[in-house]
């Protein structure tokens, strides 16, 4: 694992990144939950690797943590950009925020261990799809934003091995890190369907009857292809033989975290 620091300026990046409007949307809306949840990922890893891991865990706690610091870091950026044609998404940011800290407060920590194994298993079948599945959606994309998400996920897959170790370390089991991957996915879903909703909803109010309707069959288009894509890994996620260790590298993945030394 490598803590990459790319200098990116979205200072003039425009909402609509990409030709695909529901692509960019739901990936903007995804963008906007991933302040919250790098930033509640880091304290459990570090909780965890603090009370329970050894000299190996903690030293692969401290890369990433430095690497979802650096990832939440450019999101955060990015999202400032969305706040002027959006502000009601910083209101769904702070609920997002107050969950964070109430399951922090309330829930035991090998519950946190599993939310966040399951947050990062999910992490890595998106990087698969966007490597290997999603060319023809970030063809003509703004290529600052195709670097975020890129960088991002390719990072994601680096460091795939931490919070399962971690779930492991808080002595988490398969029942667990299943629970985990249910509660990841429910809570974050409903975050991101809320977002998107929103932020298509102020898009096609200033469309045609036509335009509407060519943009909501364009979302349950792109819909439909993640969850079939979705699906297909899901399976792979139940399994009890399951370890993000056997996961194969990604497409282009490795070789695009070279190219930025």
């Amino acid at each position: 694992m490598i803590a990459r620091k790319p200098k990116i300026d979205f200072t003039d990046a425009l909402p609509h990144w990409a030709p695909n409007r529901a692509f960019v949307q739901i990936s903007n809306a995804t963008s906007t939950g991933l302040v919250p949840i790098e930033t509640y990922l880091n304290k459990v890893v570090t909780r965890v690797a603090d009370t329970h891991g050894d000299a190996a865990l903690k030293a692969d706690a401290a890369l990433f943590c430095a690497q979802e610091g650096n990832h939440y870091r450019q999101h955060r950026a990015f999202n400032k950009a969305l706040y002027g044609r959006y502000p009601k998404v910083r209101e769904y940011e702070a609920a997002l925020n107050a969950d964070y800290d109430r399951f922090l407060a309330e829930k035991p920590l090998v519950w946190n261990a599993a939310y966040c194994e399951g947050f990062e298993s999910v992490g890595i079948v998106y990087t698969r799809f966007v490597f290997e599945e999603a060319d023809d959606l970030l063809d003509g994309a703004d290529e600052r934003l195709v670097r975020l998400w890129k960088w991002h996920l390719a990072e994601e897959f680096e460091h795939r091995t931490v919070c399962y170790d971690v779930l492991k370390a808080a002595g988490g089991g398969y029942v667990d890190r299943i629970k985990g991957l249910f509660a990841a996915i429910r809570h974050l879903m409903a975050h991101s369907r809320r977002v998107a909703d929103y932020m298509l909803s102020v898009d096609r109010a200033d469309m045609s009857e036509a335009e509407r309707a060519a943009s909501i069959a364009e979302e349950a288009e792109y819909r439909a292809r993640r969850k079939k894509s979705g699906q297909r890994e899901m399976l792979k996620l139940l399994s009890p033989f399951y370890d993000p260790r056997r996961k194969p590298q990604p497409r282009g993945s490795a070789e695009y975290l070279a190219a930025m030394g």
